[in-house]
């Protein structure tokens, strides 16, 4: 499989002076990363002796640390475009605000309907603050949600305020081919399955709109591109729906509050898509938003999903329960010092105080704990993500998500596969004794030994 070039460019972060190759050892024999990799088998093969990692690590050090990510720019004659430097490298963006709603008619020139397609994480959010953007900006543009007939959402969307009475409810190709903006917000699988439908029901010079590349790189996997009369754009929040709708409200009365959001251009017929994305993001509440392209958007993306955003999470914590457990903890206690851990006590010092407050959290054989782990843990999690990313940058996980997606389902004769569930492990049941009895407030306890394996995931990831 050809290298493929990782998106970052910072220097190697590790503790000095490191543990002996014969503490990394002992620490690797009880940590057992594999769980988050299925092919784990063929990178044990690369370890050194030296306990400071293998020659693919020394080699993507060295590499990584020389690539520059390039500056992306783009024009717009509605919004007011600055510059930030950011780690020492320049970005362009655009602030957000509230105050800037009255520009969303010069942003949506020649939009009369924007068809929000499913009500998943992202639906229901974004149609709802696209919605009161308009609103306040006195457009009469129609927010209109596109769902398949029969689906148990078309109830939750009538709550919302979307009725077929008043014309902003309705079906999925309706609603499509009566839209001069739609956005795309159904499934990886679901746009997978149905993008050659999608596609044929847009009107010419429409735009499409998108919160995730995925389906770029689903095409591109077949040697495919989006049609050549449309426009296509995306808007990508950085975080859940849920967020992106209870910070929309917040801000309405806390300035500044909101979920940033990415933006891409990838095919633009006649000019306006840009000012669309840009009008999009900001009508969301974005406070702030910066170009990328849609190929790095669904890259990043997916690799973040498989690593610190959900499944190396997974394997960590599935990991070091048994790790703890093996070596005679209570399982209530073991629970509480990996999973209660991370999603309690560190997620909160992280997004309130950073990363190295973690660290200085701890004293003494704390301390040196933290580093054992740490340093056991950088370079193989570096090594897995790295593989992680060539699956992704190649094409060929997004085909098993796409093949998985497809067994769900009987299709062609052959027999529904569903996917299996991740709570039937010891730990999940473990789990739901240890969480209905903790207390209200309870961040669960600060364990070094965790903290370092989870920081040093965090690290090899960025």
């Amino acid at each position: 499989m050809a290298a493929a070039t990782l998106p970052f460019s910072r220097p190697i972060p590790k503790f000095s002076p490191s543990p002996s190759s014969e503490t990394l050892k002992e620490a690797l024999k009880h940590l057992n990363l594999a769980s988050f990799s299925s092919t784990a088998k063929s990178l044990r093969a690369l370890k050194t002796t030296t306990g400071r990692g293998s020659a693919l690590s020394a080699w993507m050090a060295s590499e990584t640390a020389l690539k520059t990510p390039f500056l992306l720019d783009f024009e717009t004659s509605v919004f007011k475009k600055d510059m930030i430097s950011l780690a020492d490298r320049d970005e362009y963006i655009v602030r957000g605000g509230r105050d800037l709603f009255n520009l969303l008619p010069d942003a949506f020139n020649g939009i009369n309907q924007i068809g929000v397609i499913g009500w998943g994480s992202q639906g229901p959010a974004q149609a709802q603050n696209l919605r009161d953007s308009l609103a306040e900006a006195k457009s009469d543009i129609v927010v209109k949600v596109g769902l398949r007939k029969g689906s148990r959402s078309f109830a939750e969307a009538r709550a919302a305020g979307f009725t077929e009475e008043n014309g902003t409810l309705g079906d999925i190709y309706e609603t499509i081919s009566g839209s001069d903006l739609v956005l795309l917000l159904i499934s990886d699988a679901a746009q997978a399955d149905n993008y050659e439908k999608i596609f044929s029901c847009m009107k010419p010079n429409s735009i499409l709109g998108l919160s995730h590349g995925f389906l770029l790189g689903h095409l591109q996997s077949m040697g495919l591109d989006f049609p050549k009369n449309i426009g296509v754009i995306a808007v990508c929040p950085k975080g859940m729906g849920p967020s992106v709708r209870r910070l929309y409200v917040q801000g309405k009365e806390i300035n500044g509050a909101g979920i940033n959001s990415s933006f891409a251009v990838h095919q633009d017929v006649d000019g306006r898509a840009t000012n669309v994305a840009l009008g999009w993001s900001v009508a969301l509440g974005s406070p702030f938003t910066f170009a990328t392209t849609l190929e790095q958007e669904y890259r990043s993306d997916i690799f973040g999903e498989r690593g610190i955003l959900l499944g190396a999470v997974h394997g960590i914590v599935e990991s070091l329960f048994r790790r703890f457990t093996e070596n005679g903890m209570n399982e209530d206690l073991a629970y509480k010092n990996t999973v209660e851990c991370i999603t309690g006590i560190i997620s909160k010092i992280i997004s309130t105080q950073g990363m190295l407050a973690v660290y200085n959290s701890f004293s003494g054989e704390d301390k040196k704990e933290f580093e054992k782990a740490y340093s056991a843990s950088y370079y193989p999690c570096m090594e897995i993500l790295y593989e992680c990313y060539e699956d992704v940058a190649a094409g060929s996980e997004i085909r098993s998500v796409v093949l998985a997606g497809r067994r769900f389902y009987e299709k062609e004769g052959l027999p529904a596969f569903p996917m299996g569930k991740i709570d039937q492990t010891r730990m999940w049941k473990v789990g739901e004794r240890v969480r209905s009895t903790r207390p209200a407030g309870d961040l669960g306890p600060l364990h070094p030994f965790t903290a370092g394996v989870y920081a040093a995931l965090m690290m090899a990831q960025v």
